[in-house]
């Protein structure tokens, strides 16, 4: 459920397959202040789960499920 606002746009810096998904990392500024792993964040308005946060950038896997409902 969404509960908060748009708190900036970031950059895709990498997708990388894996499995039956992907990889997508993302690079950003503000978000980071209060950002963990295993927080909800949407990304193109998908809610996606955290699992790696590196310096700036941060980390989502995408199903291959989630990948089929591109527009």
């Amino acid at each position: 459920m969404f509960t908060g606002i748009v708190e900036e746009v970031g950059k895709v810096v990498s997708i990388k397959t894996k499995g039956d998904g992907r990889i997508i990392s993302i690079e950003g500024k503000r978000v980071f202040e209060d950002l963990k792993v295993e927080d909800s964040i949407a990304v193109d308005g998908v809610c996606q789960t955290v699992f790696e946060i590196n310096g700036n950038v941060f980390s989502v896997f995408a199903m291959n499920e989630t990948l089929k409902k591109q527009h």
